[in-house]
């Protein structure tokens, strides 16, 4: 692990999927300084590329002219990742439930839960431009809370 820490990376680019290539390759880079293990950073790089998806196509509709940002603070224990959408916002808790039999076998809706899973805390906020999704791993490793 870098001596540096914490450090901040951001990254923001407009609501295009061919721009996920540039967003994954800084996710992995701030999984490796932040010497997450392997479990770690696949969770991690699962958790935010399913918010950076969502970003594009559910917060922002794919609209060029909407930029989709990241933000991601890397510390000793932690890593916090912002991602934040130029949309008109949701609520979470009014999205189905993908574990419902009704929804099995639908083919979308498992984002949510799948970022819930993946990282200890997640929380979905309204800004003034969209909605902001703050999300944050503890690392196993080191000094952590406890986890369920």
């Amino acid at each position: 692990m870098s001596n540096s820490l914490p450090q901040v990376l951001m990254h923001s680019a407009p609501s295009l999927y061919k721009h996920l290539d540039a967003f994954a390759q800084i996710v992995e880079s701030a999984v490796r300084l932040a010497g997450a293990s392997e479990d770690e950073q696949v969770d991690l790089m699962v958790a935010v590329m399913e918010a950076l998806n969502n970003a594009i196509d559910h917060g922002n509709g794919e609209d060029a002219s909407k930029k989709v940002h990241l933000k991601i603070d890397i510390h000793p224990a932690s890593i916090t990742v912002w991602v934040q959408d130029e949309g008109g916002g949701f609520d979470p808790n009014a999205t189905p439930d993908p574990v419902a039999p009704e929804n099995l076998m639908n083919n979308s809706g498992r984002g949510l839960l799948m970022m819930r899973a993946f990282m200890d805390e997640v929380d979905f906020m309204p800004s003034q431009k969209g909605t902001l999704v703050k999300m944050i791993k503890y690392f196993s490793s080191k000094s952590s809370p406890s986890h369920c």
